[in-house]
């Protein structure tokens, strides 16, 4: 009976030594981060009822989040096709039946609830192109390649011109880590050299705009410079500690236009100083340090794409948006993974990050 115990609490400590907490422990910290600095955001203002619409959101994406975890691999690779074809089906039904909101048809709702159809798009391009290289399929390659292209089109134009550029990075990232089709990334890469001011030359003037405002912020600072500046005023406000929750006179002020989405890093180095931001960092850097690990233990090739894809993705957004708040990025509508408010960036990053786990834990249960 003992030596049945013993087994017994071996076995159960196995187990758990084999489940990825610490991802989880991050991800719930940064939700929470996200939440209070968001209801800090918008106490006393119109957009009170945000931080509510935000909870409903954080409680579906930890749903999601644990069920991308436990779905069997085989499952997920089969759905991973669909998906793609599905969420590019979807960006064109957003061109019919998209909702046109501060200017920009991105969003279709179904009754009170919208959702970002390339912000999932991203998820299904990370997936697909890691599970098409891991195959060596170049028909399939050159098949799926095509219809991203035309979806990064059709992001560009809703306008997205943020979005549109991390779909085709994340499709450039993929060719160029594989080293698989030299020719295709030379053609790429030249003509991407070629053609980028010619793609200046016929941005809209307001993108245009941003660009001149990130490298003359003085000629600006009235008006596409204006959020950039007050953001970096409210963050050096903050010194080293912060003014406290609910005390920042910069985000109490509402100087900080979109200081809830797209700024929410003003509101945290406002309210909770060098030292806050220096957390937020932290927890993001050990994100990419659980990512490198899952890449490291990885026999299979599609999680080693999905791996480096993921950390790809995150330190793009990661990097934009903070420097953007800093004044080293130009302004675009880039959000900050679990931070920013929004449904459609917080649910599509909770399951990418629940593959992740995923992944890391399907990797750890390989007998070695």
């Amino acid at each position: 009976m003992r030596n049945f115990f013993n087994n017994l609490k071996v076995s159960t400590n196995e187990r758990i030594s084999r489940i990825e907490f610490i991802i989880f422990i991050i991800y719930i910290l940064l939700l929470a981060i996200g939440f209070f600095a968001i209801k800090s955001a918008t106490i006393n203002t119109t957009r009170e009822s945000t931080a509510d619409r935000q909870l409903i959101w954080i409680i579906i994406s930890l749903i999601a989040f644990f069920i991308s975890t436990i779905i069997p691999e085989r499952t997920l690779k089969r759905l991973i096709p669909f998906s793609f074809y599905f969420m590019f089906f979807s960006l064109i039904l957003v061109i019919f039946f998209g909702t046109i909101i501060y200017g920009a048809k991105r969003w279709i709702y179904l009754g009170p609830f919208g959702f970002q159809p390339s912000e999932f798009f991203k998820i299904a391009v990370i997936l697909y192109f890691s599970l098409i290289l891991s195959k060596n399929n170049k028909f399939q390659y050159l098949f799926a390649s095509l219809f991203l292209f035309a979806s990064v089109f059709i992001i560009y134009k809703q306008p997205d011109l943020g979005t549109s550029i991390i779909v085709f990075s994340l499709w450039f990232i993929a060719l160029f880590i594989s080293g698989k089709y030299d020719l295709i990334l030379k053609i790429t890469t030249i003509g991407g050299l070629i053609f980028s001011p010619i793609i200046f030359l016929v941005m809209p003037d307001y993108q245009k705009a941003r660009i001149a405002g990130f490298l003359f912020p003085e000629r600006y600072a009235a008006n596409v410079s204006y959020n950039t500046i007050q953001s970096i005023r409210a963050i050096g406000a903050g010194g080293i500690t912060g003014s406290g929750y609910m005390n920042g006179f910069m985000n109490l002020g509402q100087f900080v236009p979109e200081n809830h989405s797209d700024f929410i890093i003003s509101v945290i180095g406002e309210e909770f100083g060098f030292i806050g931001m220096l957390i937020v960092l932290i927890l993001y850097f050990l994100i990419f340090w659980r990512l490198y690990i899952g890449y490291k233990i990885s026999y299979d090739m599609f999680w080693k794409y999905y791996f480096l894809l993921t950390s790809f993705l995150f330190g793009f957004h990661i990097f934009e948006n903070i420097g953007m708040n800093l004044g080293i990025m130009p302004v675009t509508g880039i959000p900050l993974p679990f931070l920013t408010a929004g449904g459609s960036p917080t649910l599509s990053f909770s399951i990418i990050l629940g593959l992740a786990t995923k992944g890391l834990m399907t990797n750890k249960n390989i007998k070695r």
